[in-house]
C-alpha cells in the first residue's frame, strides 16, 4: 500500500481503526491528548506524532474520530491544527457522531483553507471494530468520497456513499436510533426469560436463531448472558451524548420518536447505578434490578 493513513483521536474506535489499516499494510500515523494511546499506537507498528496538524502535513488521508464537538473544534481550528497545516490534498474523513451544525462549522473553515471535510460517520461498536465489521457513510464533496471510498476495505466492511454533506450523519442518527432501542429490547427480552427460570444462555443460542433475533442482541446478548459489562465498546456516558444529538435531531423535524424516547431513562438509569463506564449492555442488569431478578 503506498497510502500513509493519518488517524487523529486513538481511542475505543480510533484504535480498532488503526490497528486493522497497519494488518492491512498501511503506513499509519496519528494522534490522541493520551500519550498512552500514542504509545499503543507505536507498539502496534505505527507512528505517533505531536499534533493533528503534523498528522495532516504527512498523510494521504485523515480519519478523525473524536469524542465531542470541543475536540473536533481544536483539531481543526487550534494550535498546530489541521487547518493551519494547510495540506490541501489530504480529505478528511469526520467520523464521529456529532451534531451536523458543528460539523458544518468546521467544514467551512477547512474549507476557507482549501481542505476537503467528508462527513463520514461509522456504524457499529468498537468490538465490531476490532473485526473490521462496520459500515462507512460518505457524504459530501463526492470526488474526495471516491478517493477514501478506496482504503475503507483496510477498516470496515461496507460504505455507502448518501449525498451532500450532513447526510452522513443524519443517516446514522437513524442507524443509532434502532440501536438504542434494539439495545434495550434485546436486555428486556433477556431479563425476561431469566425471570421465568429460563438459563440466560439457552435464551441467547435460542433466540439468535429465530425471527426475533437482532445484530444488538447478538452483539451485547453475550455480554448480558455473562452479565459483565466492564469491557465497554460503547460505554453508558458516552451513549448519553448520542442520545442526545438523536433526540435534538428529532425534535428540530418535529418527528415523534416515541420508543427512543422510552429507552432514555433506562440509560439514565444505568448512569444512576454508577455504570457510566459500563457497556450500554449494562441496561440489561438496569432492567434485572427492577425485576428484583437474582443472578
Amino acid at each position: 500500500m503506498t497510502k500513509n493513513i493519518g488517524i487523529v483521536g486513538l481511542g475505543i474506535m480510533g484504535s480498532a481503526i488503526s490497528g486493522n489499516f497497519i494488518k492491512a499494510g498501511y503506513k499509519v500515523i496519528g494522534f490522541d491528548i493520551d500519550t498512552q494511546r500514542c504509545e499503543e499506537l507505536a507498539n502496534k507498528g505505527g507512528t505517533a506524532l505531536s499534533s493533528p496538524g503534523e498528522v495532516a502535513i504527512n498523510s494521504d488521508i485523515i480519519l478523525t474520530s473524536l469524542p465531542s464537538s470541543m475536540a473536533l473544534n481544536q483539531v481543526v481550528s487550534g494550535k498546530d491544527g489541521i487547518a493551519a497545516a494547510g495540506n490541501i490534498d489530504a480529505p478528511i474523513m469526520e467520523c464521529s457522531t456529532l451534531p451536523i451544525e458543528d460539523k458544518q462549522i468546521n467544514f467551512d473553515k477547512l474549507a476557507d483553507s482549501g481542505i476537503t471535510l467528508l462527513d463520514t460517520p461509522l456504524s457499529g461498536t468498537g468490538a465490531q471494530a476490532i473485526t473490521k465489521d462496520l459500515a462507512v457513510y460518505l457524504s459530501g464533496d463526492e470526488a474526495a468520497s471516491n478517493i477514501c471510498s478506496t482504503i475503507i476495505d483496510g477498516f470496515a466492511r461496507a460504505h455507502y456513499y448518501v449525498g451532500e454533506f450532513g447526510n452522513g450523519s443524519r443517516m446514522k442518527y437513524v442507524a443509532n436510533h434502532l440501536v438504542a432501542i434494539h439495545n434495550v429490547a434485546a436486555a428486556e427480552a433477556l431479563v425476561l426469560g431469566m425471570k421465568a427460570g429460563l438459563d440466560a444462555q439457552n435464551i441467547f443460542d435460542v433466540i439468535a436463531d429465530s425471527a426475533g433475533t437482532s445484530r444488538m442482541f447478538e452483539i451485547r446478548g453475550p455480554m448480558m448472558v455473562a452479565n459483565n459489562y466492564e469491557a465497554a465498546t460503547m460505554k453508558i456516558k458516552t451513549w448519553q451524548k448520542d442520545m442526545g444529538i438523536i433526540s435534538d435531531f428529532a425534535k428540530s423535524l418535529d418527528c415523534p420518536t416515541p420508543l427512543f424516547n422510552t429507552t432514555a431513562d433506562l440509560y439514565t438509569s444505568g448512569m444512576a447505578q454508577g455504570r457510566a463506564d459500563q457497556d450500554t449492555g449494562s441496561v440489561c442488569a438496569v432492567l434485572a434490578e427492577m425485576a428484583r431478578l437474582k443472578r
